[in-house]
């Protein structure tokens, strides 16, 4: 019997959505202290920058304040 592990289930979802088209990036690569930090501190969840510019990609006409009320509600 083949034992489950939190590294084989973490490995089977980054298959399944790069299958569905997305993108994987190590952690390592965007770190705090890495050469393209995506982030200040380890504690930080969401990747604002990332955030902000899929709110104007994805709403180019919506007006900049709407846009940043919308990602105060994601944070």
């Amino acid at each position: 019997m083949t034992k489950i592990t939190e590294n084989s289930i973490e490995e089977l979802a980054i298959s399944c959505l790069e299958q569905q088209g997305y993108g994987y990036i190590y952690a390592l690569d965007i770190s705090p202290d890495s050469d393209n930090p995506e982030r200040e501190t380890y504690e930080d969840v969401l990747l604002v920058g990332r955030i902000v510019n899929a709110v104007r990609r994805i709403n180019p006409d919506v007006p900049y304040e709407s846009q940043q009320e919308a990602i105060k509600e994601v944070q």
